[in-house]
């Protein structure tokens, strides 16, 4: 989605057509990997040293965050709950860095289109199903089958595997309509009063806009939470 005039706005229209999501998302990319490289570089450079050096408080920041995912992630998960806590901070990282890039006028936000938070979405439901099949083998097939998990119940899976599966395959749809439908209803709304009066006015959206991304992106990673827990675990109910 647009936002006012862009740099990319002056490249050719077959190049520029539909591809601002896409645009955004590179530049979150390069905000990130520039900002690891940094960090990386201050790490090395600090060696066994405990003073603190230069983009200390940035590293605090992320170590804190990380901190309160791996806490929502035990509560969630369970003991197993560090062996997914690169994809879903990862995640977060991602997600958040883009909702808040979409803040920017002229700037187009990664979330802001459909296509982007569903191939989030799309990446969490490929790898619950994967982790799922790990942890449970043929055992997690069964659960769609049967997810009331009682020997009865395979005689209402005619009518429950049908309900299963469409509730399976709507996870993604769900969590990627949710968060672009939001990101997309927060910019506007920022953007709008931004034309009226560009100074004063927008800056309490602008901190509604920021408190929405926070939130957005704990709902996504939350609930990535769950429907990995859901699989992973043998006692889950679909």
């Amino acid at each position: 989605m647009k936002h006012g005039i862009c740099w990319y706005d002056f490249l050719p229209f077959y190049v520029r057509h539909d591809m601002y999501h896409i645009v955004g998302t590179i530049i979150v990319f390069i905000v990130l990997i520039i900002g690891t490289m940094r960090v990386r570089y201050q790490l090395r450079k600090g060696g066994d040293s405990i003073v603190p050096f230069e983009g200390h408080i940035l590293i605090n920041g992320i170590i804190q965050f990380i901190e309160v995912c791996m806490s929502f992630m035990e509560e969630i998960i369970g003991t197993s709950y560090k062996r997914h806590l690169s994809i879903i901070c990862s995640f977060a990282i991602f997600i958040f860095v883009s909702n808040f890039l979409g803040l920017i006028p002229g700037v187009s936000s990664g979330t802001d289109n459909i296509n982007t938070t569903l191939a989030c979405g799309l990446i969490i439901f490929l790898y619950f199903n994967i982790e799922g099949f790990r942890s449970l083998g043929f055992k997690h097939a069964i659960h769609i089958m049967n997810p009331i998990n009682i020997w009865w119940g395979w005689f209402l899976s005619p009518l429950l595997f049908p309900i299963e599966l469409v509730s399976l395959c709507i996870r993604p749809l769900s969590l990627a309509v949710r968060l672009a439908g939001n990101m997309i209803g927060d910019h506007q709304v920022l953007f709008a009063f931004i034309e009226i009066m560009p100074f004063l006015l927008p800056l309490p959206f602008f901190v509604f806009g920021l408190l929405i991304s926070v939130i957005q992106t704990a709902v996504f990673c939350i609930l990535s939470c769950v429907y990995i827990s859901l699989h992973v675990t043998e006692d889950g109910s679909h």
